[in-house]
């Protein structure tokens, strides 16, 4: 399954050249700083690949030949070209920002505070040029959202507050039910694919770990221990990265056993395509996800 999301990935984004460098990002927010990872084995890549601002930086996604980083505490989106320019930033509107998603051409930020007249509880919606497109509550459903992931016709976000640990919503913000609540899952954070097409999960709280959701039902597939987990992405070895307040980890799905490969601030866990010369990106990855199961 996933041989055939990086194909068409490839395709569609016109990356199917050698020469076009393929990385995991992941802003560490203790020393301000994005870090790179190879995407096959999760080993470092580069630990400095350029600084960023400050603001307690969350969530570093690709937008086009852009890179939007989240920043909690600056209550913005910093936005920086591939190479580390600096763009300028999103601002007004917004606070207490933490993970977002690329889901198709707009920009999903997942929001908890009322300050700089922001909407409290909500998802804040842009699309790909910075423009605000409004927001949708969360209230009720996902208090204090965590996370955003592409998921069939609309999106799954997190949460770090009861009612629910994960729901879903469609495109607009219409409610869609239920995904996961439970006990055994508590303070959900970064969400993503693992191979096998279901959701995993990041649980920052006890007990806290690593979790497989069945993707049709929500339902708890497996998981392992983790302390304190932010992000979390399987690797093309199958392995798992997964991440803390202490940096970055690899968990080794044979040996059942978890590996320090970076220290640091560890937030979430992003791909992230450099292109070659005259390639153009059109999609991000979780929003292809989305489009091959809405297709299929």
């Amino acid at each position: 399954m996933i041989r055939g999301l990086v194909l068409s990935f490839a395709v569609l984004t016109g990356f199917a050249c050698a020469a076009n460098a393929q990385y995991l990002m992941m802003p560490d927010s203790t020393n301000n700083r994005l870090v790179l990872f190879d995407p096959n084995n999760g080993s470092v890549v580069n630990p400095n690949y350029f600084a960023l601002a400050g603001g307690t930086q969350i969530h570093a996604l690709q937008v086009g030949n852009e890179i939007w980083v989240s920043e909690q505490t600056g209550d913005r989106v910093s936005r920086w070209d591939l190479f580390g320019t600096s763009l300028g930033a999103i601002s007004g509107g917004l606070d207490n920002i933490r993970g977002m998603g690329l889901i198709g051409s707009t920009v999903y930020v997942t929001n908890a505070g009322t300050a700089n007249g922001a909407p409290g509880n909500a998802v804040v919606m842009y699309d790909t040029s910075g423009n605000g497109l409004g927001s949708f509550s969360t209230v009720g459903l996902a208090p204090s959202p965590f996370g955003v992931l592409a998921y069939g016709r609309g999106m799954l976000v997190s949460s770090s507050s009861a009612n629910d640990d994960i729901h879903e919503f469609d495109l607009a913000g219409n409610s869609q039910g239920t995904f996961h609540n439970s006990t055994s899952l508590n303070f959900v954070e970064q969400m993503n694919y693992a191979h096998d097409g279901n959701i995993l999960a990041g649980a920052f709280s006890s007990p806290s770990g690593v979790y497989w959701l069945n993707y049709n039902t929500g339902e708890i597939v497996s998981s392992f221990a983790a302390s304190g987990v932010r992000g979390v992405y399987q690797l093309g070895n199958g392995n798992v990265m997964w991440t803390n307040s202490s940096g970055a980890w690899v968990y080794d799905i044979n040996s059942q056993q978890s590996t320090q490969v970076y220290a640091g601030g560890g937030r979430y866990i992003d791909f992230l395509v450099i292109p070659a010369p005259g390639s153009v990106v059109l999609l991000g990855l979780a929003g292809l996800v989305a489009f091959r199961r809405r297709r299929g």
